[in-house]
């Protein structure tokens, strides 16, 4: 409270040291006419006694409008929302804070208008995309159609092209969906084993044309949540998976002691050690990613985002030449249930 006070006198005499150094100025040139014109030295401290005070009043004066207003616009630096701030006390203003006043009106405005000008442009591009990736669908479901004339195996090859890029536009669109994701949720109770075997049925062909195994033998429970998105983020995982894993199986399971978690463990190629605190973020690609050029670094980053919005989270463990094991925990939910 003093060292408060402290700084405020100090902010005091220094918004007033102009009229402060004029009245020692004014003295000086009093003792120097009154030592001219060999006036009375008692004269001349009646002259002192009498300004002196005045000076003194002034000062308090001006200390007390001071405070009047700092702590009125402490009490505007509480609100929440400062609509009409401009408004608050304009009775109190000097001219130049007026001019400031509007300064800062002004520039405020200018911010609002160039933030909405912003915000349009984005909705604009976003309805653009949107409006691209539903329409290069149709030519895509033409090409689909035009494979089945051809003979296998180089049909299943094309197909497989064919789905990669629907499956990468699917990712774009949601990408430009998450920036009001929370909009797009619609919570409801789902069965753990019938979101998985959904996206696994979804990927089968790439399980076939790999001749991996599937290993689904432990999936309980329910959860409440956005299957959608749920739904995207074990899609996300799982392609991974496929991706990086040659020889051997996918196991999706959840543990007997920890029935609120899913976890999908592969026999891949692994990932390095340095690079596991970085899988999460945008556009990392890591070793793995580079050496197969396989990798956007957008999969495992719209699924961690997701998955915080979703209030689940996101663990990866993995050794090279050994596989990696990725962690879906819903404990935190509060929702989760047995079957």
């Amino acid at each position: 409270m003093i060292r408060k006070n402290m700084y405020f006198m100090k902010q005091l005499l220094k918004e007033n040291a102009g009229v402060i150094w004029l009245y020692i100025l004014v003295v000086v040139l009093f003792a120097s006419t009154f030592f001219l014109y060999d006036i009375p030295i008692n004269v001349y401290q009646d002259a002192i006694i009498f300004t002196f005070p005045l000076l003194i009043i002034f000062l308090i004066i001006r200390g007390i409008k001071l405070t009047r207003k700092h702590q009125k616009l402490q009490h505007l630096l509480q609100e929440p929302i400062l609509n009409d701030w401009h408004k608050q006390e304009e009775e109190f203003l000097t001219i130049l804070e007026s001019d400031y006043q509007e300064i800062i009106t002004k520039v405020t405005r200018q911010t609002r208008d160039m933030q909405e000008q912003q915000e349009k442009q984005e909705k604009e591009l976003m309805d653009y995309y949107s409006l691209w990736t539903h329409q290069i669908k149709t030519p895509l479901a033409a090409l689909d159609l035009m494979i089945q004339t051809f003979d296998q195996p180089q049909k299943n090859a094309m197909q497989e092209e064919t789905f990669k890029i629907q499956q990468y536009l699917e990712m774009m669109l949601q990408y430009l969906r998450m920036q009001s994701i929370q909009q797009d949720f619609r919570f409801e109770v789902i069965s753990i084993e019938k979101v998985v075997k959904n996206v696994v049925k979804k990927y089968a062909r790439f399980f076939i044309h790999k001749d991996l195994e599937v290993d689904l033998t432990q999936l309980t429970g329910e959860i409440i949540t956005d299957e959608k998105w749920f739904s995207f983020i074990l899609e996300q995982i799982i392609f991974n998976a496929i991706k990086y894993t040659q020889i051997g199986k996918i196991a999706i399971y959840t543990p007997v002691d920890r029935p609120q978690e899913i976890v999908i463990k592969d026999t891949g190629q692994g990932i390095l050690a340095e690079d596991i605190p970085r899988v999460f973020q945008r556009s990392f690609t890591g070793y793995t990613g580079r050496q197969n050029q396989k990798a956007s670094g957008l999969g495992l980053f719209m699924s961690q985002e997701i998955a915080q919005e979703l209030g689940l989270n996101l663990r990866l463990t993995s050794k090279v030449g050994v596989g990696t094991e990725v962690t879906i925990d819903s404990s935190k939910l509060k929702t989760f249930s047995l079957e």
